[in-house]
């Protein structure tokens, strides 16, 4: 099968979004398809990657995020960025176009496509759109709501394939009177293989990473070695996404340290300007300055590390991991860090309300979670609830990147869009 990829956020190294593309592009690959993609210049090679049609997307974040709070449509050009690389492509000779972006907006890109070439794409959803619980209230909130609804409906109109990462979402946009007939669940896969048997790195692994990586690493492994339990949170914490009953459950716990990698927007460690440094530093202080305030008495701060590194840290130095939700009920989001950690087969403390996440750690034997709506405090031992949070089933071949994409190129709804 011939695809061409259309990612936006995959030239993003630390992003989630860029980090499942790029997973789900390999998932591709691996199942034997010939891939091309359109993308921004990317910092690495992509083995196995057919062809890159590459755009230089220099744009400004802050203007741009303030367009998208405005209106809920991407600031920027990479509408058009993208538009220009298919007009020069042949696009009838592919079996499949498909999108991947977590603006939704940036869908458009398959209207572009249905209208110039009369043909259908795949439009993969990192994130629910319109019917997403942040758009509720507020003059501005209704007006992104209605930009929204109308590129959806539209592209559902023309025939396209609308896939979501879970069913709590489609479900989501069923009740919001959506025909839903052309939608399919496409879960974010694991998108690191973890070999649970690894040790840690010693000085010639780690000479290929850059020394603040490498000081990072090595300040991980000091730290967590100095404490009986560790357990780390990997990721940003942003707009609903709040710290405070994860910091709350932690609090007074003597023999645990908690480690937050990330903490801030990933774009904001990726970008250097002014603006951006001041964001992180401000927004890193202030997580600090909580977590001191709510009485956590071993809290640490690292930066974002390349996967492997992570999945080395976590392996050898970490009894747990923590997931945090939005606060919305029922939850209809689910976090690609959730799927990665079910690689580790390891305690997953999930702070989160009834919804995606905790469907999908029940499948894995997790029926523990932390409930917005209940207390934040448990009296057990931190061994007690490690132990109710800890996975008995092993799906870590289950969500693999070859076995998500292999039954999503099975799908009924996907052959017959082909036929």
């Amino acid at each position: 099968m011939r695809i061409l990829f259309v990612g936006t956020e995959i030239s993003l190294r630390n992003s989630p979004e860029g980090i499942v593309s790029r997973a789900i592009l390999d998932g591709f690959i691996k199942n034997g398809c010939q891939v091309d993609l359109i993308s921004p210049a990317l910092g690495e090679k992509i083995d196995g990657l057919n062809e890159h049609f590459s755009y230089d997307a220099k744009e400004n974040f802050v203007v741009n995020k303030l367009h998208k709070k405005i209106t809920g449509l991407e600031g920027g050009g990479f509408f058009d960025y993208c538009c220009e690389q298919l007009s020069k492509i042949e696009v009838q000779h592919y079996d499949m176009i498909f999108i991947r972006s977590d603006p939704v907006s940036l869908h458009k890109v398959a209207l572009f496509v249905n209208e110039k070439f009369d043909k259908k794409c795949v439009c993969s959803f990192g994130d629910v759109g319109s019917v997403n619980p942040y758009y509720s209230g507020g003059l501005l909130m209704r007006l992104r709501k209605r930009n929204l609804v109308a590129i959806e409906r539209q592209l559902i109109e023309n025939g396209n394939v609308v896939t979501q990462t879970n069913q709590r979402s489609i479900d989501l946009y069923k009740a919001a009177g959506f025909d839903v007939a052309r939608f399919c669940v496409l879960p974010n896969p694991i998108v690191s293989t973890v070999d649970r048997s690894q040790a840690l790195l010693g000085d010639e692994v780690l000479s290929a990473y850059a020394e603040p990586v490498v000081t990072a690493y090595r300040g991980v492994v000091g730290t967590a070695s100095r404490h009986k339990y560790n357990v780390a949170f990997i990721g940003s914490f942003y707009g609903e996404r709040k710290p405070d009953t994860m910091l709350e459950f932690f609090a007074g716990r003597e023999d645990v340290a908690l480690h937050v990698f990330g903490g801030v927007r990933n774009i904001l460690f990726e970008k250097n300007g002014i603006a951006y440094r001041w964001m992180r530093e401000k927004g890193l202080r202030e997580l600090g300055e909580s977590a001191r305030r709510k009485g956590v008495k071993n809290f640490y701060i690292w930066p974002f590390m390349p996967i492997s590194l992570v999945n080395n840290l976590v392996v050898n130095c970490f009894d747990g991991l923590i997931n945090v939700d939005a606060d919305f009920n029922p939850n209809p989001f689910l976090s690609s860090k959730v799927v990665q950690y079910l690689s580790y087969n390891k305690s997953v403390f999930n702070f989160s309300n009834q919804g995606a996440t905790v469907d999908l750690l029940k499948e894995a034997g997790i029926d523990y979670f932390i409930n917005y709506s209940g207390a934040a405090v448990d009296s057990r031992t931190f061994a007690e609830i490690a132990e109710l949070t800890r996975p008995t089933k092993d799906l870590a071949g289950f969500y693999s990147k070859e076995a998500v994409v292999e039954r999503f190129l099975a799908t009924d709804l996907l052959r017959n869009a082909q036929a």
